[in-house]
């Protein structure tokens, strides 16, 4: 039951945090995939070519008459961004993603746009996981044990009677007593960890440093679809898709990598499973297939998308799979000695 409860409350927030998180942001592009030039959050006063913002989608029509005057190339000066401004748009846009943009804008100033994202990026990773560490320990043992989880449900799956549920119930809390788990503690990860995430996305979009800013001479306003009509001519662009197609690698990695240490950990201790708990599995299958599944739909999302995106999603799934190597090997390690 607490095992049930526990997928459902993750649900639950998932769906709470992605409504607010909408209802909260106004979409920072226009149709034509730019980035709208009164959504660009700045640290200082900046000026942006008008050909890399989007005029025509914005909302002051005083504005957009007097931007749609001058020449793709002609310059579009932009004021610095203040918190009192961002937070009079929406709670969401001041209290999350201005602070993010800003520290983007901050970093990128010290060296270029892509290292500000991975600096940033990497900053709150660490401030998360000070804060969550516990829990995302709690977390990680949960998908380790998900074989022994399995094994219990399908010694009980034809069992409906009120007894055997009350028996599944207590051998599954006897098991996350044993590893000594709250699942409900893990809880507090999807509950940082998510308006963060968005936050991150609309920063990515919004930053002045991200919007007219390059990595290793590589605009990131570019996008991989833009970049992959270019392959096979002499000016091919390999940076974004060199880009995308390591964060697709990535995404993968950081999803399979609690299951691949599992196995190596059994492998080292001569753990045995049986052939039934792996092939009669819906749940390990249904979880699979909405792995799959998701990074099947952020590749496709991301492919229209700029590059800069694919790029934090990238240093996210790097950092990820660098947070489970370290609880593994050293974290958990410690707790058990």
């Amino acid at each position: 039951m607490t095992h049930f409860l526990h997928k459902k409350m993750n649900i639950f927030l998932l769906c709470c945090f992605v409504l607010l998180g909408l209802s909260g942001c106004s979409n920072p592009r226009g149709t034509d995939g730019k980035t709208k030039v009164d959504q660009i959050i700045a640290s200082e006063k900046i000026e942006v070519e008008k050909d890399r913002v989007n005029v025509s989608d914005i909302t002051d029509e005083k504005l957009k008459k007097e931007y749609e005057k001058l020449g793709k190339n002609e310059m579009i000066t932009i004021e610095p961004t203040s918190f009192k401004q961002a937070i009079s748009q929406s709670w969401f846009d001041g209290l999350i993603v201005w602070p993010i943009a800003q520290l983007i804008n901050v970093f990128a100033s010290w060296t270029d746009a892509g290292i500000g994202i991975i600096l940033a990026t990497l900053l709150i990773q660490i401030i998360i996981f000070f804060f969550t560490r516990k829990s995302q320990i709690a977390n990680q043992r949960m998908q380790q044990i998900q074989p022994e989880m399995n094994k219990i449900q399908n010694k009980y799956k034809d069992k409906n009677d009120e007894r055997s549920k009350m028996m599944m119930a207590q051998e599954m809390q006897k098991l996350y007593s044993k590893y000594d788990i709250n699942p409900f503690g893990t809880l507090l990860v999807t509950f940082i960890q998510l308006p963060v995430m968005m936050g991150m996305y609309y920063a990515t979009m919004r930053a002045a440093a991200v919007v007219y800013g390059s990595f290793l001479g590589m605009p990131l306003s570019e996008t991989p679809m833009g970049a992959f009509t270019t392959l096979g001519s002499s000016n091919a662009q390999w940076g974004p898709v060199i880009v995308y197609v390591l964060m697709v690698i990535f995404q993968l990695v950081s999803l399979q990598l609690p299951k691949w240490l599992k196995k190596l950990d059994d492998k080292k201790n001569h753990v045995k499973q049986k052939k039934y708990i792996k092939d009669d599995n819906p749940m390990g299958n249904t979880m699979n297939t909405t792995m799959y599944f998701s990074t099947a739909l952020i590749a496709f999302m991301y492919l229209s998308w700029p590059i800069a995106m694919s790029f934090y999603w990238l240093v996210s799934s790097v950092i990820r799979t660098c947070q489970t190597l370290l609880i593994h090997f050293v974290m958990t390690d410690k707790e058990k000695h």
